[in-house]
């Protein structure tokens, strides 16, 4: 059934998974001519699909019928209170996509820092749960050049999710998987680690990759931003940065992705860090691959320096 909404909407998911964006962007509308008013969730595939003025119309009407849904579920049962929080966070993420347009594609727009500041005001009502909200905030002021305010607002997104993160490795199945919820997706975590690294809170931000890495240490991305932090700060941490930006360049090639534009910069970085400490050129490890334990840490590189 060409008409089966379910069907063309799982399909069009299958088609995401694949990084077919075309082939789903064509379910997705086909979707949207066939029911135009009821289900948010197509609207908001679209907006994540397209950029610019295009985008924020299907965020607009995708955040214009889930509203509706949460005033339909005002009065729910205890047993359904699960499912309007679900609603709220997706409504508050929508209004942190929103933000981000008018902070990058639309930020030419006019009154864009206005509109970008009240979707963000939106987005924290709307679940004053959600760290994403917070760290929308800090990336707005970031923008602003108020650093203040940045690091005041992250630290409130942190606050909501990081405990929960550091009790995941203490708990059991069950626990373990209701406090996953509680925490943003691995991509998001990226973000939020160099939101962290450009305010110069380097110690939340290893925080946050070391558990990226643990959950996952086939990300030549996660390599190379604890190179470029370590990079940043100064010559002692040379040996963790050379660490870490070389790991970076040999994930990315075991993988097969040597095009992303991280690793033409971790070559770089490397390139400049060997002409500076011939050294570090001729450090012969035991195992490239070795455990992420056996990395020395900051306290240990500085006293090599020593």
């Amino acid at each position: 059934d060409s008409n089966n909404l379910k069907a063309l909407e799982m399909l069009a998911g299958i088609y995401l998974d694949e990084s077919n964006w075309d082939e789903a962007a064509n379910l997705f509308k086909q979707c949207i001519s066939i029911s135009p008013d009821i289900g948010y969730t197509k609207y908001f595939s679209m907006g994540q699909l397209t950029s610019g003025e295009e985008s924020l119309t299907y965020y607009q009407k995708g955040i214009q019928i889930l509203q509706q849904e949460l005033e339909n579920c005002e009065n729910v049962k205890p047993s359904e209170e699960e499912d309007r929080k679900v609603l709220s966070k997706n409504l508050s993420d929508a209004y942190c996509s929103v933000a981000e347009i008018f902070m990058t594609d639309c930020c030419d727009a006019e009154n864009a820092e206005q509109q970008c500041h009240s979707a963000i005001e939106n987005a924290i009502q709307s679940n004053t749960s959600n760290p994403e909200a917070y760290q929308c905030l800090a990336n707005f002021y970031i923008v602003k050049q108020q650093t203040a305010e940045a690091k005041e607002a992250i630290e409130k997104s942190l606050a909501l999710w990081l405990p929960h993160h550091e009790a995941l490795r203490d708990t059991d199945a069950e626990t373990a998987f209701n406090i996953e919820l509680l925490i943003p997706s691995y991509d998001s975590r990226i973000q939020t680690s160099k939101l962290l690294i450009e305010l110069e809170m380097f110690e939340e931000a290893t925080n946050i990759l070391d558990g990226l890495v643990e959950e996952d240490d086939e990300v030549p991305e996660v390599w190379y931003i604890l190179g470029w932090m370590n990079y940043m700060q100064s010559d002692e941490y040379r040996l963790n940065a050379h660490y870490y930006l070389k790991k970076a360049t040999m994930v990315s090639a075991k993988l097969g992705i040597d095009d992303l534009d991280c690793i033409t910069h971790a070559h770089e970085l490397l390139k400049e860090l060997e002409e500076k400490f011939p050294s570090l050129k001729e450090e012969v490890h035991e195992d490239e691959d070795k455990e992420w334990s056996d990395v020395p840490s900051d306290s240990e590189d500085s006293e090599m320096e020593t």
